[in-house]
């Protein structure tokens, strides 16, 4: 038993090394024992345990009962799979080629988005805002500091000048308050059928001030806050009225201190531009008020109507006409 044992290791040990699932070419007369016959291209096992067929076949098939315990060898020559990379430079992969990696302490490129829109808003012609601003200072300074009625020396009263600030101070001569000004004393206090007339006439005058002042103020807004002055100023149509009020008021009290033939005569007078002069004439600080409170009204129709520019500030002071 022994001796067979002894056998059987020396027929192992006498085989020639063999590859792994491949066929290799072998002498019969080497392996030191003979097999039986072995048909063609069929596999026989020899006493030593290892596989045997004869044929040419260079291939090793598997073997029914190893199938799943097989484990076959690398080849020789290993094709790497195919790796995407966002630019292609060449129409195929190989081992050769380098990878991209993945660096963990990158940030994420963020998507530039899209430029934004020109936002438009309306011109704001602060030119035109800059002009009716001043008008409106000059309005009011003119209509307080010069004379808003001028009144002509007869039998009942010495002439004076009244400005817009002793028009203003009248007010309270007309609740009862004396102030001492020459309007309460001459007029306010000697009238009887103009007595109505006589006390809304400062009243109107600082009306006509306070709209100035609103226009000033107004204006000045728009400035700032870069908006167009384009538009119709109501304010400025009712400060035209009642500058208009204030010197037909003025030629009322004038035509009740002359006689009933002499009104023509000094209606005629009163709107003169001459010498002559009727018993009472409206002053400058009123006429100036009504060619600048004119001019003021067509001023903000200088700047274009549908008007806009580019919100951010435009080299070109480009103006682009937009239809609502």
């Amino acid at each position: 038993m022994e001796n067979r044992k002894n056998a059987n290791q020396s027929m192992v040990a006498a085989s020639p090394q063999i590859e792994s699932d491949r066929w290799v070419p072998v002498d019969e007369q080497s392996l030191g024992f003979s097999l039986p016959p072995i048909p063609s291209k069929s596999p026989v096992v020899g006493p030593d345990g290892a596989i045997y067929q004869v044929g040419e076949s260079v291939e090793l098939a598997k073997v029914a009962s190893n199938s799943n315990n097989a484990v076959p060898a690398p080849s020789s020559i290993v094709q790497m799979p195919a790796i995407v990379q966002p630019i292609a430079l060449v129409p195929y992969t190989s081992q050769n080629q380098p990878m991209l990696q993945y660096d963990p302490y990158s940030r994420p490129v963020e998507p530039q988005g899209a430029p934004k829109s020109p936002v438009y808003y309306k011109k704001p012609y602060r030119g035109i805002s800059a002009v009716a601003i001043i008008l409106s200072l000059v309005g009011i300074l003119l209509l307080l500091l010069l004379s808003v009625a001028v009144f002509q020396a007869n039998d009942m009263r010495e002439g004076f000048k009244l400005n817009g600030i002793g028009a203003i101070k009248s007010i309270a001569d007309v609740f009862g308050v004396d102030t001492g000004s020459e309007y309460a004393k001459a007029i306010i206090g000697n009238a009887d059928a103009n007595k109505i007339i006589v006390s809304i006439f400062p009243f109107l005058v600082a009306i006509i001030a306070v709209i100035f002042l609103a226009l000033l103020i107004k204006y000045l807004v728009k400035f700032a806050s870069k908006k167009t002055p384009r538009g119709f100023s109501w304010l400025t149509l009712v400060n035209i009225i009642l500058i208009v009020l204030a010197a037909v008021m003025l030629l009322l009290m004038s035509n009740a201190e002359v006689e009933q033939p002499l009104r023509a005569e000094n209606t005629a007078k009163f709107f003169s531009i001459g010498t002559l002069k009727s018993t009472i004439s409206w002053g400058w600080g009123l006429f100036s008020a009504l060619i600048i409170s004119i001019v003021m009204l067509f001023v903000p129709l200088f700047a274009k109507k549908n008007a806009y520019a580019i919100e951010k500030d435009d080299p070109s002071k480009k103006t682009y006409i937009i239809e609502d």
